[in-house]
């Protein structure tokens, strides 16, 4: 019956775990990365944005500084024939017509006035909006370095860690290994499992007498309820070696 030793077991975990967290660590780093190029572009559009407020909004405000000096001029005109009327009826006319010209003027000038205030605001939230793009695009550099730089370090311990590995599936049973790097390439380094106590470390489930024996006599023992390679733990391993 094919036999695997449970330190042999405990030392094939710790690798993957090991592998596992440097895979993830590589993984992470390139997410960063593009988290940083998200706030870089999202920076980037709310300045784009406000300077296209700020363009259309002074362009508004041209267009109504230009209606307001049509009105002027008009008033103006509006004036000189009022002093040049011969009737009351025509006086009347023009005198109310003056009235409601200088109304629009008041009108005109009052929102010609909030976007004049309107494009100073714009104006400062611009800049606070550079500022803020200047420092993601310098977070975002800073973070892409080093990722870089962790990332050579990081390809060198995995390749490091998998020649680890490598070493130590050498003498797994032949008939063993391919259910074991089935198990791996399914579960990571949760397709084996310590025992603890009486139960599996992976499902919890109680483990019968028979089941402990198998593990003492360092026999491949398979969780019956969650499939995990079952090992006992090392303290474990030494008690059940001494003598009652």
């Amino acid at each position: 019956m094919n036999t695997v030793t449970a330190e042999d077991l405990r030392r094939l975990r710790r690798i993957h775990q090991q592998l596992a967290d440097l895979n993830d660590r590589m993984a992470r780093g390139p997410r960063q990365v593009a988290a940083g190029q998200v706030a870089v572009t999202k920076t980037e559009q709310e300045v784009a944005t406000l300077k296209e407020n700020w363009k259309k909004m002074r362009m508004q405000s041209d267009d109504q500084q230009v209606q307001l000096k049509q009105r002027e001029s008009k008033i103006a005109d509006l004036d000189r024939k009022l002093n040049e009327c011969k009737t009351n009826t025509e006086f009347k006319l023009l005198k109310d017509q003056i009235a409601a010209e200088r109304q629009a003027n008041a009108v005109l000038e009052d929102e010609i006035l909030d976007k004049m205030e309107r494009l100073d605001e714009l104006q400062a939230e611009i800049k606070r909006a550079e500022q803020r793009q200047v420092k993601a695009h310098e977070e975002f550099d800073k973070a892409r370095q080093r990722v870089e730089q962790e990332q050579g370090k990081l390809q060198d311990e995995v390749a490091r860690v998998t020649r680890e590995l490598d070493d130590a599936e050498k003498n797994l049973p032949p008939d063993f290994k391919a259910e074991y790097r089935r198990l791996v390439r399914s579960h990571g380094p949760e397709g084996l499992a310590p025992v603890e106590g009486e139960t599996c470390g992976g499902c919890h489930t109680v483990l019968s007498a028979q089941t402990m024996n198998e593990l003492y006599m360092s026999r491949i023992v398979y969780c019956k309820s969650c499939g995990c390679v079952l090992y006992l733990a090392e303290d474990r391993v030494h008690r059940s070696s001494e003598p009652d």
